[in-house]
């Protein structure tokens, strides 16, 4: 395997865990996870993949080797991404669904509980 090939899936990687970790955490503040650990995993690994993808690309440019061969890098990060969200969507569906169905929304007892 090629040196600059080793050294731009390292970066990716680095940067997609650094940064995707912040991403992933955002994400699942905005829409709680409800599938469990394996659904949180994949969620964290869609996003650590998407992520690193841009880095990865750029570096490998940037070490010499021809554009093509950097735009390919990149979208197999993205791939990875899609793959993983395909399956989060998957799984992470049923649950979602039950805990929506649970939710009744506001009601009165929670508009005298908020405090509001």
């Amino acid at each position: 395997m090629n040196t600059s090939l080793l050294i731009a899936l390292s970066v990716g990687i680095i940067a997609g865990i650094l940064i995707g970790s912040r991403v992933a955490q955002r994400s699942s503040k905005e829409k709680p996870i409800y599938g469990g650990a394996n659904v949180r995993a994949l969620h964290w690994l869609a996003c650590a993949a998407f992520t690193g993808g841009v880095p990865a690309g750029l570096v490998d440019i940037m070490l010499g080797r021809n554009l093509l061969a950097g735009i390919l890098l990149a979208f197999c990060f993205i791939g990875v991404s899609f793959g993983a969200l395909l399956v989060y969507g998957v799984l992470e569906q049923k649950p979602r669904a039950i805990a929506e169905a649970q939710d009744r929304g506001w009601t009165a007892e929670k508009a005298r509980t908020s405090g509001l």
